[in-house]
């Protein structure tokens, strides 16, 4: 993992970042804070986090269904499983991780149920634009908030659209394939195509207005209770801001974490949300020590409960990511089944 690229790029965008987020931080009133925080308010704040997480296992089943039929339950630890990755790699990884874990487990395609997540993410990216686009309408937003809700959603509604053009087109889809397979090397044309088409079935559900405006239901309760640990956390340290303040610091710190994608948001998510609560007139050693209690929070529920399920799965992290990476070169090379 630490001889990767991409691990030591995503730690020095976190580094740059996390500069940024203390800079001109008041440690003196950052220690004050945190020393009279009410941490009893964290205890619904974790209850609260983890059914937003259930509802996306309840969402990831029902955009499996044209796959097979699987449990929310038996779903919910591999979405565990999926933040324990994105939470120590970079380029959120724990997506790859997901799919090749179950792929594996129920002998399905893993490009196709890669497809069922690309749609699982545009429908976050747009739930978390659209509370920020309302709340907009409320509350000015300027400088670094704007700016990342502008850049995320040119992305997840470009996304959106060219989705709806793959599934609802079969057409404008083979052309689509014909133009990557144009720059592909012939041997690896064959199993590309087969891989597009496979995560092009997986974003199906799309073909339906109806199927899929349950999924943006879904993806907006899994952030309403997201957004209902950052109240809680709020109400630890007293912040006293209305619900809607932390419902756009949940949607701008997440985008920003989106856009850089280094390991657990580290930097990023921190200086986005810092930012938000200085718009509404927090301090800033204040806002600093609320986003290290809350982040702190969410890597402990995810990591040590992430290896447990690993464990569970008679899997490690690192045999994971090196089965997937062996499994993708054996497929690309022979042409083996996905």
């Amino acid at each position: 993992m630490i001889k990767n690229r991409r691990f030591w790029i995503g730690m020095g965008i976190s580094i740059v970042f996390l500069f940024l987020f203390l800079y001109r931080t008041d440690f003196a009133e950052m220690g004050q804070a945190l020393g009279d925080a009410n941490y009893l308010f964290l205890l619904p704040g974790i209850l609260i986090y983890y059914t937003g997480v259930f509802f996306r296992s309840v969402r990831w089943r029902y955009l499996l269904k044209p796959l097979g039929n699987f449990s929310s339950f038996r779903l919910f630890p591999l979405i565990i499983i999926g933040m324990l990755v994105n939470n120590i790699l970079p380029a959120r990884l724990g997506i790859v991780a997901r799919a090749y874990i179950l792929g594996e487990r129920e002998r399905i395609s893993k490009m196709a149920v890669g497809g069922t997540m690309v749609v699982e993410q545009i429908s976050d990216g747009v739930i978390l634009l659209l509370f920020a686009a309302i709340i907009s309408f409320f509350v000015p937003l300027e400088g670094l908030l704007q700016q990342v809700i502008y850049i995320t959603a040119g992305l997840f509604l470009g996304a959106l659209v060219l989705c709806f053009i793959l599934v609802s087109s079969p057409r404008l889809a083979r052309m689509a394939i014909n133009v990557v397979l144009h720059f592909m090397p012939k041997r690896w044309r064959e199993r590309t195509e087969e891989w597009l088409l496979l995560l092009i079935e997986g974003l199906g559900i799309m073909r339906s207005p109806g199927k899929l405006l349950v999924v943006f239901i879904l993806a907006a309760l899994v952030w309403l209770f997201e957004a209902g640990l950052f109240y809680m956390v709020g109400f630890a340290f007293d912040l006293g801001l209305p619900f809607y303040v932390f419902l756009l610091a949940t949607a701008v710190s997440n985008l920003a974490w989106v856009l850089l994608m280094t390991q657990g948001g580290l930097g990023p998510f921190d200086l986005a949300l810092q930012r938000t609560l200085m718009a509404f007139g927090i301090a800033i050693g204040i806002a600093s020590s609320y986003v290290l209690v809350l982040h702190a929070l969410i890597l402990l529920l995810t990591i040590p409960l992430g290896f447990i399920f690993l464990w569970m799965e008679n899997l490690s992290l690192s045999k994971v990511i090196r089965e997937r990476q062996e499994s993708a070169q054996k497929h690309g090379a022979k042409g083996g089944g996905v």
